[in-house]
């Protein structure tokens, strides 16, 4: 016949190290922090190259404004009279959107968001990032 074998009889109960459980948190601890700073310099690296970025965008910018000649339209909403401005402001309207640059517009707004989220989430990381270990 078949014995019935009881597994505590052939294995013996093994206590773990007491240190045991502060060692794993602690690993874990500094593994997220060593993610939060990969995290944090990646973040900031987007930020300062976006905030490079908005150097040049910004001279475009204000080069187009100059040669397309959007200052002059904008100008003539100050010195056109009440009377002729309110007979003639839809085409004023449209001469002054036909002369903004929306190219380096959208690039500049478009970078301006990269810097922001890149700028937010360098913040929310830079918490855990240079947070001190607790010791458990």
């Amino acid at each position: 016949m078949l014995k019935k074998i009881l597994l505590s009889g052939i294995f013996c109960e093994v206590e773990p190290p007491a240190t045991l459980c502060s060692t794993v948190l602690s690993r874990i601890a500094k593994a997220r922090r060593r993610a939060a700073r990969i995290q944090f310099t990646i973040q900031t690296s987007i930020g300062f190259i976006s905030g490079m970025l908005l150097v040049p965008l910004a001279s475009s910018i204000g080069q187009e404004l100059h040669t397309s000649g959007f200052y002059e339209y904008v100008s003539l909403f100050f010195t056109l009279e009440s009377d002729t401005l309110s007979a003639s402001w839809t085409q004023l309207a449209y001469s002054l959107l036909e002369s903004l640059p929306s190219v380096a517009l959208l690039l500049t707004s478009f970078t301006l968001g990269v810097l922001g989220w890149s700028v937010y989430k360098m913040l929310g990381s830079r918490r855990a990032a240079f947070s001190s270990l607790v010791q458990l």
